[in-house]
Parts: structure tokens; sequence; C-alpha cells
């Protein structure tokens, strides 16, 4: 079993998945499937992506679990239903689904249980812009893990709440936090939970643009990760050092590094990851003078994001394709994408 890195709760279905698995739609089911079952079914949809076909299951094991006054089932179903609907970007929805999880969970003598329905409720309340809720989750948290005598939870706690904490400008608190869960991973032996903890801390130096120590810690992350041999997390370091040597003019160190990043990507079908993976390469290939392999990786990028409904990033993808075009002296090309970058973010704001 591995540990992924990210700031976001990690569920593994069995041991691996090593074929996709067809589940029949709700609809089709012959008898009344128990909540348990239920869950089960959205977890092999959720572990293979389909996270659409996932919401209707859990929804439906909410409301067994609900019938049966099976607090910690619903619960349960609760936490998976806005651990999708975060993933999804439905984060509005996923807050009163998390809240509930909490409020049920709290009437239980599950510390554990307690303590992964705040840490899932974090993240949710971060992206609302509710940050004292995601940081009374994750103080909540690490004090239910501590008592459940579960340190590994606990150091998660730490990191989530150290990471909020740099992020709102308290970077000696923050610092503080990260370095305790470092600790204590090392203290454990936790190869995975160090390489996350190195991870953040590098990104709170890059952020303090303090560059040099943010690459250290990374390196010393990725040294981890590779032992490991855990894909999502190899990549996602490598972005990093990547997106460092773009800042810093190494071009030449930064392709090798995004270009296994590409790959891992690839191999893990992870279309967010590919699409940023060719867009950080499109810009490294520009500043080699490489336009037309860059354009291309642009091109590729933009096609995913496009997929992806991501008008956002996609917007970023058409600024990042003018800058090829007016790169390579095609003045016209470049301000009719400006002017679609203009428009797409109008229609965004609409």
């Amino acid at each position: 079993m591995v540990c992924a890195i990210g700031i976001g709760m990690v569920r593994v279905v069995g041991m691996a998945i090593v074929a996709v698995v067809a589940v029949a739609p709700v609809s089709a089911s012959s008898r009344a499937l128990d909540g348990n079952e239920l869950l089960r079914i959205g977890d092999l949809h959720e572990v293979q992506n389909h996270l659409q076909e996932a919401v209707p299951y859990y929804q439906r094991a909410v409301t067994v679990f609900h019938k049966k006054r099976n607090r910690s089932g619903e619960a349960a179903a609760l936490v998976r239903l806005g651990g999708v609907l975060h993933r999804q970007g439905k984060d509005a929805e996923a807050l009163p689904a998390l809240r509930k999880a909490v409020t049920l969970l709290g009437h239980t003598s599950e510390l554990g249980e307690q303590g992964r329905a705040l840490l899932a409720l974090g993240p949710v309340a971060e992206s609302l812009g509710r940050t004292a809720e995601a940081r009374k989750a994750y103080e909540k948290a690490a004090k239910r893990f501590a008592r459940a005598r579960d340190p590994k939870g606990r150091a998660e706690s730490l990191i989530r709440l150290g990471k909020l904490l740099v992020l709102q400008g308290d970077m000696e608190a923050g610092y503080a936090y990260l370095q305790r869960a470092l600790d204590d991973a090392k203290g454990r032996k936790d190869l995975g939970q160090q390489a996350l903890a190195l991870m953040v801390l590098g990104d709170a130096h890059a952020r303090a643009e303090a560059d040099d120590l943010a690459r250290s810690r990374y390196e010393q992350a990725l040294r981890l990760a590779d032992e490991q041999g855990e894909m999502k997390s190899r990549a996602a370091l490598r972005m990093r050092l990547g997106r460092l040597c773009a800042e810093n003019g190494r071009a030449p160190e930064g392709l090798p590094l995004v270009r296994t990043a590409l790959a891992l990507y690839q191999a893990l079908r992870d279309r967010s990851g590919e699409a940023d993976a060719l867009s950080l390469l499109g810009n490294l290939l520009l500043a080699e003078g490489n336009t037309a392999e860059a354009a291309q990786a642009h091109e590729q990028a933009l096609e995913l994001y496009r997929a992806l409904r991501d008008p956002m990033r996609e917007a970023g993808s058409l600024a990042n394709r003018g800058a090829v075009y007016e790169h390579a002296g095609a003045l016209t090309e470049a301000r009719d994408t400006q002017q679609k970058v203009v428009a797409l973010l109008q229609s965004r704001a609409q």
C-alpha cells in the first residue's frame, strides 16, 4: 500500500486495483442494497475517477443509513460524498455534507473518524474562503487524533494547519507546525509523511521567495518519493522543481524534470496533471527558443483544459499560446489569441 503526497484525504479501496470493474447503474439493482454495499460500489467508481457515477451511490447510502438511524454509517457516506463533490469543484455542496458528518460523529466515541471528517472539512472551507473554520477544523482534528493515539492523523492535521497559517502570512507559526510534523514522521520512519511535510515546507519557502531553501526541501522530498516509487508524488515534486527552474532562468535543468512528470501523469491517466505539465513544458521550451515544440505543448494543454471544463486554466493556456505567437513574430495571431483570452474571462465573470 502506498501513500500519495497531497493535502487531501487518501482512501485505498482494497490492496490494489488490477482491472477496470464494471458496475451496474443504480436503477439496475434487482434488490435493495444496504448502505455498506452502496458505499463499496461508490468507492469502485471513485477509485476509477468516475466521480459523477459515484455521487448517486453515496447519496443513496446517506439515505439508507439515515433511515436506519446509523449515525456512523451516515457520516461515512457524507464524508465520501463531500470528498467527491470537492474533487468536482462543487464546494458549496460539499460543505453542508461535511458539516453534518462532523456533527453526527460528535455524538459517537469514534475519535479517529471524527478527525478524518474534520480533515475532509478543512480544505472545502479553505476553498470557500472560510479560513477560520478551516483552521478550527485542523486544530480539532489534531486533538481528536492525539486522543485516538493516531500519530499519523495528528501529523497530517499539523501539516494542513501549518500550510494554512503560511498562506495567511503567519510564517513563523506555520513553519513550527510543519517542522513538528516532519520530526514526528521521522521518528516513526514514515517516508511518505516525511516527503509530504518536506514538500509543504518547500512550498512555504517558495512563497517567501527563498528559492534555495525551497529547492533543498523539494529535492529531499523527491529522494524519499523516488525511494517509495509513488508516481503521483514523484510527478508533483518534479513539477515544483521545474517551476523553480522556469522562474530562475534554468530551463535546461527544468526540461528533463517536467518531461518525466508529464510521462508519470500520462501513465496515471491524470489529465489535470498532464495539462499542467504540458503548460510548464511549453514555457520551458519557449525559454529555450524552441517555438515549434512550445506551441505544440500549449495546444495540447489547451485541449485538455477545455475537456476538463476549466475556463480559468484554459484562459491561461491561451495566454501562453499568445506568448509563443508573439515570440515567433506572428503579431496578428498573438492579438487574436489575447482577444480570445479577454472574451473567455469576461464570459466567466458574467
